[in-house]
């Protein structure tokens, strides 16, 4: 059974815009209480102009939910963020730089939402991060929930799923849906996702890159000529573009095709989809909310 796993705020002790550096100049006055909040996105990143595309559609959403206030994005990939440093001359801020950035220029609190899907290992450092430099730095940070937190939103994104199956897809043609996946327990977000998925429509399935739910394992069950690979994943990077549809060797699209499957494989993120990215949002909404200061949407 799942349960809801809450966001967390972290107490006081006793860039700002999409690739960080000083693209953004942010006069937030204080509010009734004298603070400076902050929304800090928090996801992977990527190098890839689409994906980069995605994000910064996203943070558009989060500033029209919350305008007036200034939104900084944090990479968690080192690799990311040193390609994007040699690729387009920008630097853009680790997690705990980020949050020291913000409290340089007098922001606070900090309400940080990560771009993850699942409760796993990366949705964990992040939290560990936060409490670290909080605490440190005596500022509060709320970080919101990663989009599968409770069985709630396992069924939240059914429906999102279910509502943005490939236009081109006919009756019976089968839709793989293929996430990260996870070595935790947090695994068992995909299996109750697939499992409710193919309650509603038996030719929607859910594989993962890594964990026990490899393409492999559904292969039986696709019965179709032509199967539609849709990426489970918050942004288009490399795991799309490379690991799902790609056309080298070991790609997901040359696995079916080699079996003798026509495969069409998109290349987007789940996060351009509102259904998606509402969810992230009302998990934004409940981190806002937990710091107890009144702060609300707009």
């Amino acid at each position: 059974m799942l349960h809801r796993r809450p966001c967390r705020t972290y107490p006081r002790k006793g860039h700002s815009g999409l690739l960080g550096g000083n693209l953004e100049r942010v006069t937030t006055k204080a509010n009734a209480s004298g603070q400076r909040p902050a929304i800090l996105l928090i996801a992977y990143g990527s190098c890839a102009a689409r994906g980069l595309g995605v994000l910064h559609d996203f943070e558009n959403r989060v500033r029209e939910r919350y305008p007036g206030f200034p939104v900084r994005w944090a990479y968690t990939s080192d690799r990311i963020r040193s390609r994007l440093a040699l690729q387009v001359r920008r630097k853009s801020d680790s997690v705990v730089k980020a949050i020291r950035r913000l409290v340089l220029e007098r922001f606070g609190p900090i309400i940080a939402q990560p771009l993850q899907i699942v409760p796993a290992t990366e949705n964990e450092v992040v939290e560990g991060l936060t409490q670290t430099v909080s605490r440190e730095l005596g500022v509060s940070v709320s970080v919101g929930a990663p989009l599968l937190a409770s069985i709630e939103d396992v069924h939240l994104c059914a429906s999102a799923m279910l509502s943005h199956l490939p236009e081109a897809r006919l009756m019976h043609e089968d839709v793989v849906f293929v996430g990260h996946g996870a070595s935790h327990e947090a695994q068992a977000r995909y299996a109750s996702l697939s499992r409710l998925l193919a309650a509603f429509d038996p030719f929607v399935h859910v594989a993962t890159l890594s964990g026990d739910m490899p393409l492999q394992g559904i292969l039986p069950n696709l019965s179709s000529k032509r199967v539609f690979l849709v990426p489970f994943l918050s942004s288009v990077g490399k795991h799309t573009l490379e690991d799902i549809a790609g056309e080298g060797p070991d790609s997901l699209k040359t696995f079916l095709e080699d079996r003798g499957h026509a495969c069409v494989a998109l290349k987007e993120g789940v996060l351009q989809h509102k259904a998606y990215a509402d969810i992230w949002l009302s998990h934004l909404d409940t981190a806002m909310a937990r710091l107890g200061t009144g702060l609300q949407a707009g």
